[in-house]
């Protein structure tokens, strides 16, 4: 384990590297919430609130 961190501080990473490493993990995190949970989320609603409208009116048969 301790050659491991003796490697990876001599490898000497800036801080803006790590800045942008972040950044970037961080504007991936926001772009899978617009592409996937947001969409899922709202069709998941939809159908929820669908179903609900057709066991209401079955109901009254």
């Amino acid at each position: 384990m301790f050659q491991i961190s003796n490697l990876l501080l001599a490898a000497d990473f800036s801080a803006e590297v790590a800045n942008n490493s972040a950044v970037g993990m961080i504007g991936s995190f926001i772009a899978a919430a617009l592409l996937i949970v947001i969409p899922a989320t709202a069709f998941l609603i939809f159908v929820s609130q669908k179903d609900s409208l057709d066991r209401t009116s079955t109901g009254r048969r």
